[in-house]
């Protein structure tokens, strides 16, 4: 299946924490997700290139309301607006610390599929013949 960016009510209805997403934004972090996900992905690229523009979207706050963003970057397990109250999972919060794919859940799933698809064993060092 060929890579086709979705519309922007489609990728909200699939990513409903989006519901403050416009257009030019959807489109300038759709573009960013697309460059760093190619043809590699196979079958799995449309879902990839969907799941890193969300990760993206949430790690720089953007399109989401504040009770969402909360809840998918911070680990939040419940979140009351009134006077404000959150109850936030410790093992949550140290894992999306460390930054990177782990810090949304969109981007741990992104992770998932890449391990899927690039995971193996890494060769480090010079592999070539000695001088």
């Amino acid at each position: 299946m060929a890579y086709a960016r979705l519309p922007l009510a489609n990728f909200q209805a699939l990513y409903p924490a989006f519901t403050t997403l416009t257009e030019p934004q959807y489109d300038a972090w759709a573009a960013k997700a697309e460059a760093r996900v190619g043809e590699a992905y196979g079958d799995a690229q449309q879902d990839a290139t969907e799941l890193l523009t969300a990760h993206l979207l949430a790690l720089n706050g953007i399109g989401m309301d504040s009770g969402a963003g909360m809840l998918a970057t911070t680990g939040a397990t419940s979140f009351k607006s009134g006077t404000f109250s959150a109850t936030i999972s410790d093992s949550v919060v140290s894992q999306r610390a460390k930054g990177g794919y782990r810090a949304t859940v969109w981007g741990q799933q992104f992770s998932e599929i890449q391990r899927r698809h690039f995971g193996g064993p890494v060769l480090v060092g010079f592999t070539g013949t000695p001088c």
